[in-house]
């Protein structure tokens, strides 16, 4: 099918120089494509609430970045970490955008990003009023998101959420999910197959990661006791670490140590727990930077992903999956459902079921039974990885996608 050519408006609250998978360097593609690309977001402030050095907050700017076409627009910004104020932000930017939408050029394509619940609105009234096809893209799936960090799904609100979001799923000209699992709730909850896409996501770092693996080509790689496994990212109620902690706790510090880098609201409590029980082969580090946590996981034997044990996880892949993957190391899998079978599938691991002490500790001795096998598992992983999430495999996908979408309006 040959591309064609368009005014794509992509909407997303957050966007370069905030952490985004898609992002700048994707608009970048499809200005090199041919298509015209304009970005409605607004000033750059996550995950600190504060607007980043370089910005101030306006009415509006704009900015041309590679032939991208970026619009800033005001919108609430807090330091507050409260729900009403999460509100307000998305729900601010959300009308701020979808006025500028619909007084801006006409596009050929409404690509709504984040958040989808709330950009949602703008795809809608595009379609509606001005005639433009529009994608959605789930990065999170709601309201099952809501449920697995607590909410009441017989609630008046979340209830109502999912009426929401199905009316955008089902207005959309196109879906893109992250993971199977997705695509068969979307499905359930009356989608068309047709209209839904798998296109998983890539690690936005792939250069930096590149340049890490050729830095480190001419180092010996053979293993030495003990086996260090390491966790990188957040660390909150989703990734349940203590049980990782439990686990790992049995072994002796001569033969497996776990080092965790990170910050999140259960980092203090961690370690905590660790010094009271005195656990001596886990040890916590602050966290390291994008720029730097790349060569950090480089010197690890194995890494690992993890979190707590909620249906919704078993349907998802955390974009930690992607990122090891990419690095070319052994992985010690503890979400369940897709994540795990598509470790197994990659054959760049081992598995256990998250939550499960015992279940882990198995997989750590499994490991420990295959060093010799390292090697090979990690390159698989990264294989896997190249043949299946980098961004030029998820690049050619979506490019199909926005046809369908146009063609299919």
């Amino acid at each position: 099918m040959e591309d064609l050519l368009m005014r794509i408006l992509f909407i997303s609250q957050l966007f370069d120089p905030e952490y985004s998978i898609k992002g700048l360097e994707l608009m970048k593609h499809w200005v090199n494509q041919g298509h015209e690309v304009e970005v409605l977001t607004t000033f750059p402030n996550y995950p600190t609430g504060r607007v980043f050095d370089g910005y101030s907050v306006r009415f509006k700017s704009t900015e041309l970045s590679g032939g991208v076409k970026i619009t800033r627009l005001w919108s609430h910004i807090s330091h507050s970490k409260s729900k009403l104020s999460r509100a307000t932000s998305y729900l601010s930017f959300t009308f701020m955008a979808l006025f500028a939408a619909l007084l801006g050029k006409k596009a050929d394509l409404v690509y709504t990003y984040h958040p989808q619940s709330t950009t949602g609105l703008i795809g809608i009234a595009m379609r509606v009023i001005r005639g433009t096809p529009y994608i959605t893209d789930v990065q999170d799936l709601w309201p099952d998101a809501l449920i697995a960090t607590g909410m009441n799904k017989k609630s008046f609100i979340v209830k109502l959420i999912g009426k929401w979001c199905d009316v955008i799923y089902r207005s959309a000209s196109q879906v893109i999910v992250l993971s199977q699992g997705y695509k068969a709730a979307l499905i359930d909850r009356g989608v068309r197959p047709d209209k839904v896409t798998v296109v998983y996501n890539w690690c936005p770092e792939e250069k930096l990661i590149d340049k890490v693996l050729v830095q480190q080509c001419q180092i010996n790689h053979l293993t030495t006791k003990p086996a260090h496994i390491l966790y990188a990212g957040n660390m909150g109620a989703a990734q349940s670490l203590k049980t990782l902690i439990d686990a790992v706790s049995t072994f002796n510090r001569d033969d497996v140590q776990l080092t965790l880098i990170g910050g999140g609201v259960e980092k203090h409590d961690l370690q905590k727990y660790i010094l009271e029980l005195n656990i001596a082969n886990v040890d916590i580090k602050d966290y390291v930077p994008p720029n730097k946590i790349f060569a950090v996981l480089s010197e690890a034997d194995v890494l690992v992903v993890h979190l707590r044990d909620a249906p919704l996880f078993k349907i998802t892949i955390p974009s930690k999956t992607q990122s090891s993957l990419a690095m070319g190391k052994p992985i010690l899998m503890a979400v369940g459902g897709e994540t795990n079978a598509l470790l197994e599938s990659a054959n760049a691991g081992v598995t256990a079921e998250p939550g499960d002490v015992n279940s882990i500790i198995l997989a750590i001795k499994k490991l420990l039974l295959k060093r010799e096998q390292w090697g090979d598992m990690g390159n698989n992983a990264r294989d896997f990885y190249l043949k299946n999430m980098s961004m030029s495999i998820n690049y050619a996908k979506l490019d199909s996608v926005l046809n369908m979408a146009v063609e299919k309006k």
